[in-house]
């Protein structure tokens, strides 16, 4: 497969230009091409502003979580990743926060989830999967769990975790221990689909941010394969107007109670509020 090499490293170490410097290197896999590509079995669409939401800026978002009238936001970057609760006003968009703990600085945080009252938290090579309950307005601390893998993004399908680590694989995990129970490898067109980035479950399919793309993918939980294909580029294209120095598109919330469906990215000045438009 045509590869890009890219900085990349032991972690974004500060914020600036689109491409953050980093200290090693790493190989991105060129998925754009592939994703572009699709046939009668695999859906295609775009999407469509339906409002903006105001959004912090500063924010390296890797996880995103409504549930009720509350929105969680997991952030990333050594030394500024937290968690945040806000109250969510669904009507005037308005988000409070009224909750929020930061990671230790040497924790970068990704991928968050609630599976019942409990809210897990990745982080990206530390191996620490952190536990908090919802506890009224607050959040409980929990022992944390161990992750064997990198963590990346996070979801749950009502009951197994569902984490990615940034390869081909999504892996089903039990969220007693973070033990995994199975593994589901995904592909599009013959071809494996890696750099799977956030996570969300929405109508039985795992919808994934493909990092480095302008893409969202839907995947059979079952059988890996990409049943369709959501191109986010108008998105990029309207927040980039915004703030030149915005980062990768990552973030996936959908809003049971509304049927909404919520984007955002890492620097990202808004979240969007989305709909779906099927491609001719």
């Amino acid at each position: 497969m045509f590869t890009v090499a890219v900085l990349a490293g032991a972690g974004y170490a500060f914020q600036g230009d689109l491409r953050h410097l980093w200290q090693g290197y790493v190989t991105v896999p060129s998925t754009t091409a592939l994703l572009s590509s699709t046939d009668s079995t695999v859906a295609s669409f775009s999407v469509r502003i339906v409002r903006k939401i105001a959004h912090d800026q500063k924010h390296f978002v890797q996880g995103l979580q409504i549930v009720g009238d509350s929105l969680y936001e997991g952030t990333g970057l050594y030394g500024e990743s937290e968690l945040i609760r806000y109250h969510f006003n669904r009507e005037t968009g308005a988000l409070n926060p009224i909750w929020r703990k930061p990671l230790a600085a040497d924790e970068f945080g990704e991928g968050i989830a609630m599976l019942g009252d409990v809210l897990y938290q990745l982080t990206w090579k530390e191996g620490r999967v952190h536990r908090y309950r919802e506890k009224g307005q607050s959040m409980e601390s929990l022992p944390a769990l161990v992750n064997d893998r990198q963590g990346w993004g996070l979801t749950t399908d009502g009951r197994s975790l569902i984490a990615s680590d940034g390869s081909d694989t999504l892996f089903f995990r039990s969220a007693k221990n973070f033990s995994v129970e199975r593994e589901v490898r995904v592909h599009h067109r013959g071809k494996p689909v890696s750099h799977l980035n956030e996570l969300e479950f929405i109508d039985n399919k795992i919808w994934a941010n493909v990092w480095m793309t302008q893409y969202i993918v839907l995947i059979d939980p079952v059988s890996g394969a990409v049943t369709a294909i959501v191109d986010c580029a108008s998105l990029i294209d309207d927040a980039q107007a915004a703030s030149p120095k915005i980062d990768f598109l990552n973030g996936i919330a959908w809003d049971k109670v509304g049927r909404e469906l919520y984007l955002t990215g890492k620097l990202w000045p808004w979240l969007y509020q989305v709909s779906l438009e099927a491609k001719l």
